[in-house]
């Protein structure tokens, strides 16, 4: 229809549903799910079908990955009482790590060194490598908690480092870190 102007989405999600309510009423056979994707029709007409049509496409290599499910599964990760499983089950210096990169985000290994108080950032690796086993237990991994971005310049190797945006956003519902005068 090339001169009618746009039906808005939720007006079509209401008839849609409308239409869709009014042959299940009928008891008319409805096909559900039905496309063709990479050359291959996918359908599916029961529920049991649709969850089969699911796997079968997530094991599929030429099926995209829902980016949506994967942000809401890791943001269900971060419940309030593994983010405090986390908080509580590091170390001083470790807690100060996190606490440091939450106060600066995108801080430099350099800039690191020196608010932590260590002697380089041979010492930082070791700080990180010690945060990564104390995490192990609570099968958490360093990624799920800390970004780490290198970037070469020439033959100079700047590291920078961010808290993962699920981990922040699971520690700002807890009011972290201003929860506690040592960041816990």
């Amino acid at each position: 229809m090339k001169n009618s102007p746009e039906i808005p989405a939720q007006t079509l999600d209401s008839s849609l549903r409308y239409l869709y309510d009014s042959i299940r009423y009928f008891e008319c056979e409805l096909m559900a799910i039905e496309f063709k994707y990479n050359g291959v029709v996918w359908r599916a007409d029961t529920p049991e079908e649709a969850i089969a049509l699911r796997a079968q496409l997530q094991k599929s290599t030429h099926f995209p990955v829902d980016e949506h499910e994967v942000m809401d599964e890791r943001d269900r990760f971060w419940t309030p009482d593994k983010f405090m499983d986390v908080i509580d089950g590091i170390g001083d210096l470790q807690r100060r790590l996190l606490r440091i990169v939450h106060d600066h985000p995108r801080i430099t290994g350099k800039e690191l060194v020196v608010e932590l108080g260590i002697n380089s950032e041979v010492s930082l690796a070791g700080v990180i490598s010690g945060l990564s086993k104390q995490l192990k237990p609570l099968d958490v991994a360093l990624n799920q908690v800390l970004a780490i971005e290198v970037k070469w310049i020439g033959r100079v190797k700047t590291r920078r480092f961010i808290l993962d945006d699920f981990f922040a956003s699971a520690g700002a519902k807890q009011n972290w870190p201003d929860c506690a005068p040592d960041g816990r």
